[in-house]
């Protein structure tokens, strides 16, 4: 999603760009009917009358306690300012709420005890369920849409490592030898497989697949993709690595008839052997993208795929020459780079040129932008509770308080205060001017007698 400082992904044409590098003082516009004492406040408002979302919580969330003493939706709720407010520990939380607690979470507050427990044992679909809602309602709103409206909304698969510890364990940690010294000792870790929106305004990550033990990306990506293609009928192309060029994978994208672009690399590949022995007969197309000189070579028609027969496969190589800056010697130095990459591309429609094939190759990269916000400004590298259910679920709450704050952020907030704010402004915003303990529900107030 947006850096600290930097203008976000998903601001719209004209609007001015957020403030400067991470760390630098966060200008604040004055105090009034639009001013930092009511942002919060009207945070929730723009939740609850675009998206519901108190009833979507009351909807789909599935509680998994035998005697709840604490609505679940006020612990989600919890969780939701924890992430909003980029805290990064339930004992941070547990501070703000014991001060605070009711004007903020509604009527009781949990303690950060009694987060971890029920998040543990709250089935994750209903938090995906939620996600699917709000995605579908932003979509429907043109909140949620590629940055080139020619270009298909597209997603992509990767894995990301969460925590590791040498001393933690829970019966779904996975594990591995590590070299500590002169002795190898077992390290506990969590990964998972995760979807995002990339090359869209704005970021978003969809939904994420814990591996299990002995498990390998490839099997949780294929989870991850089969309830993809079911919940979100909008996404038409997949953008993945070369780790996912399976033909389980592709083939089950191709028969719910959406596309996938994925990185070719292995030599081993009848594929890449045979794109290999044509390539020196093939002339390359000049092409320019972003100033930057592209060859492009477009090669359609290949079967030599085991587990493909009677899908055609489109292969696509460019080579990127580009100027980069290197300091020698304490001078600084421009050379030409060479970039040459080549996609396996299936389902996508011919007329999709191949500079798209190219860019959205590309954009897979702007996952690992969503995966390094999520450590740095999230805590998402803490591991609030370690239970795999509780995992996952603090994991999908973190994506469904990102997007809406960074909606709330680009389209709700009047220019003056987007002038002067990133989203880490904001957050400070609304840790610093909560309401007071005596004020009725921001919850309550949002959605209205």
């Amino acid at each position: 999603m947006g850096g600290s400082g930097a203008r976000l992904a998903g601001a719209r044409p004209g609007d001015p760009p957020a403030p400067g590098p991470a760390g630098s003082p966060v200008q604040r516009p004055t105090e009034g009917a639009e001013g930092v004492g009511q942002t919060l406040r009207r945070l929730t408002r723009y939740l609850e009358k675009r998206y519901g979302f108190s009833k979507l919580l009351g909807e789909h969330l599935r509680e998994g306690r035998k005697i709840p003493q604490i609505p679940l939706s006020d612990v989600s709720r919890s969780v939701f300012l924890l992430f909003a407010q980029r805290l990064k520990s339930l004992n941070a939380l547990d501070e703000v709420l014991k001060r605070r607690g009711r004007p903020l979470v509604g009527k009781k507050v949990p303690s950060a005890d009694t987060i971890g427990y029920a998040y543990a044992r709250m089935d994750p679909q209903g938090l995906r369920d939620v996600l699917k809602g709000i995605c579908r309602k932003a979509r429907r709103n043109k909140a949620l849409r590629p940055r080139n409206p020619t270009q298909p909304m597209t997603v992509a698969i990767d894995g990301h490592e969460h925590f590791k510890s040498y001393w933690r364990c829970c019966p779904q940690c996975l594990t591995r030898e590590i070299q500590v010294g002169q002795e190898k000792r077992i390290q506990f870790y969590h990964q998972s497989v995760v979807a995002s929106l990339v090359d869209s305004e704005p970021l978003m990550a969809l939904d994420a697949e814990l591996l299990g033990p002995g498990e390998g990306e490839r099997t949780a990506a294929m989870r991850l993709v089969k309830r993809l293609l079911r919940d979100y009928p909008f996404i038409e192309a997949f953008t993945m690595d070369a780790l996912y060029l399976e033909a389980p994978i592709l083939r089950a994208i191709v028969e719910a008839e959406r596309g996938a672009i994925v990185v070719l690399k292995e030599e081993r590949r009848d594929l890449y052997q045979d794109v290999c022995a044509l390539l020196p007969t093939l002339p390359a197309k000049e092409e320019v993208l972003d100033k930057e000189r592209i060859q492009v070579w477009d090669i359609p028609g290949f079967t030599s795929w085991p587990g493909m027969e009677g899908i055609p496969v489109r292969v696509v190589r460019t080579i990127r020459h580009r100027k980069v800056r290197h300091k020698v010697a304490g001078q600084w130095v421009e050379t030409m780079e060479a970039q040459d990459w080549m996609w396996a591309v299936v389902g996508m429609p011919p007329s999709i040129p191949a500079l798209t094939i190219h860019r959205l190759g590309h954009a897979r990269w702007d996952e690992e932008e969503i995966f390094n916000e999520q450590d740095r400004e999230f805590g998402l590298d803490h591991c609030f509770k370690h239970d795999p259910k509780a995992i996952l679920n603090f994991i999908l709450s973190l994506f469904l308080a990102q997007f809406l704050t960074e909606l709330f952020f680009t389209r709700n907030l009047k220019s003056p205060l987007l002038e002067k704010m990133s989203l880490v402004g904001l957050a400070r915003m609304l840790l610093e001017h909560p309401p007071g303990p005596s004020e009725a529900s921001i919850w309550a107030l949002a959605q209205g007698p």
